[in-house]
């Protein structure tokens, strides 16, 4: 797995390099250059609360800050909880029962257009991590969408508006193709079944996600096309609050990114060591799959090297999101995004160095 060229300390935005040191600066000096010490873990610990949409192999810095002991080492005592969808983790920092959530950046979109508040603080997953897979051994991998929509496939997704719909029907949008017997049709399937009609020989092609995809490979099915690589970057999960908790808990936030930071570094610095952490967090599932999961992702950039948010990433989310009509207009990053306590982690850690890996202490279900 080649990862080497993934290390680096140069954030790879949609802003110009000065405009992100500008950023940065600020970003220090609005945190006060919240730093690390080894006697964190000597006082009391803070307590946090994160919501996570479901427990997925997407959101592996969250564990890898878990279980790698980052939280710890930072004062704080996080405690994971699971909502069952994006719409419950975020529902769970409206409702107060939670100071964090983790699902689609769309949710506090949502929430600021009917009044209430919502901000992006972070990134968890940086692609859209859908990938085509056909049974058909005729039907060759391709870096080229549109190739698969000029031969008459069926293709399942999942109901509309799902990601895998949402990205399918934009594509063909964008490329003026039309559904249609000679073209492609779009089959939409019960969450979970995009594989099983593949098998059936219902459809030619499924969409699906991480381990989903793993699983059917190892059944016979191959990738012919990655959205992951395709959308990129696109913020696919994210990290996110509300902006009165970051005022009136500065510290801590500040504490809760230096944490993520060092989580999206160490995956990079020791993916063996991530997918130990990722196989111990998911332990009904076979071993094999989970790593070839884990590494797929690292090779194509979908965990974040960094904790902040690309603004580029966040806005392609909103774009696609007002295509499919979940809002009714895209949101800026400065009315949707608030970066600053990530970029002053970024800029007071730099570029972390590790003697060696990290014990892994507890998973989140301990």
């Amino acid at each position: 797995m080649a990862v080497g060229h993934q290390q680096t300390s140069k954030p790879k935005s949609g802003v110009g390099t000065m405009k992100i040191r500008n950023l940065i600066f600020g970003a220090a000096l609005a945190t006060g250059l919240a730093g690390t010490s080894g006697a964190a873990v000597a006082q009391e610990l803070k307590p946090v609360r994160i919501n996570q949409a479901f427990q997925s192999l997407l959101y592996l810095s969250l564990y890898v800050a878990h279980d790698a002991g980052f939280f710890q080492e930072e004062g704080l005592d996080v405690k994971v909880t699971t909502g069952g969808g994006g719409s419950q983790a975020w529902s769970a920092v409206l409702g107060g029962s939670a100071d964090y959530s983790i699902q689609d950046p769309v949710f506090p979109t949502i929430s600021r257009e009917k009044g209430g508040p919502g901000i992006v603080v972070g990134t968890i997953c940086n692609a859209e991590t859908i990938y085509a897979l056909a049974k058909n051994n005729d039907i060759k991998l391709t870096t080229n969408f549109p190739d698969l929509l000029s031969k008459g496939y069926k293709l399942s997704t999942q109901p509309q508006p799902d990601s895998g719909w949402a990205r399918l029907t934009y594509l063909a949008q964008k490329n003026e193709v039309h559904p249609g017997n000679e073209t492609f049709t779009d089959v939409q399937v019960p969450i979970g079944s995009e594989m099983a009609s593949v098998f059936a020989g219902q459809t030619d092609i499924g969409l699906s996600y991480p381990p989903v995809v793993e699983q059917a490979e190892d059944q016979g099915l191959h990738v012919v096309f990655s959205f992951a690589a395709a959308s990129r970057p696109y913020l696919f999960s994210s990290l996110n609050t509300t902006q009165s908790f970051v005022e009136q808990n500065p510290e801590v936030h500040q504490k809760v990114m230096n944490a993520f930071e060092k989580a999206s570094q160490y995956i990079y610095r020791y993916p063996d060591e991530a997918v130990k952490i990722a196989i111990k967090e998911f332990p009904d599932l076979n071993e094999k799959i989970v790593r070839k999961a884990v590494e797929r992702m690292i090779s194509e950039l979908a965990y974040p090297e960094h904790a902040f948010a690309e603004y580029n990433a966040f806005t392609a989310n909103q774009k696609l999101h007002e295509f499919v009509g979940t809002i009714k207009k895209p949101a800026t990053a400065e009315e949707g995004l608030n970066n600053a306590a990530a970029l002053a982690a970024y800029q007071t850690l730099g570029r972390i160095t590790w003697d060696a890996p990290r014990p892994i202490t507890e998973t989140i279900g301990q």
